[in-house]
């Protein structure tokens, strides 16, 4: 069985870095609705891809 290793993250940077990128995500949020997908979609693709994303950085087996 493979190891899992946990991260950690400081909470101050963690709130630094969602401060920087809450207003992209909006605008993508925004756009993507704009084109026609619903917003439950939009966040669940995002959603999707964020686990992904975590899965390989984390070196955690992904469910996707």
């Amino acid at each position: 069985m493979e190891e899992l290793h946990s991260l950690t993250v400081s909470d101050e940077r963690l709130e630094d870095c969602r401060d920087v990128i809450e207003p992209d995500l909006q605008d993508l949020i925004r756009m993507t609705i704009a084109s026609g997908f619903t917003a439950e979609e939009v966040l669940i693709a995002i959603s999707e891809l964020v686990a992904e994303d975590y899965a390989v950085t984390a070196k955690l087996p992904s469910v996707h």
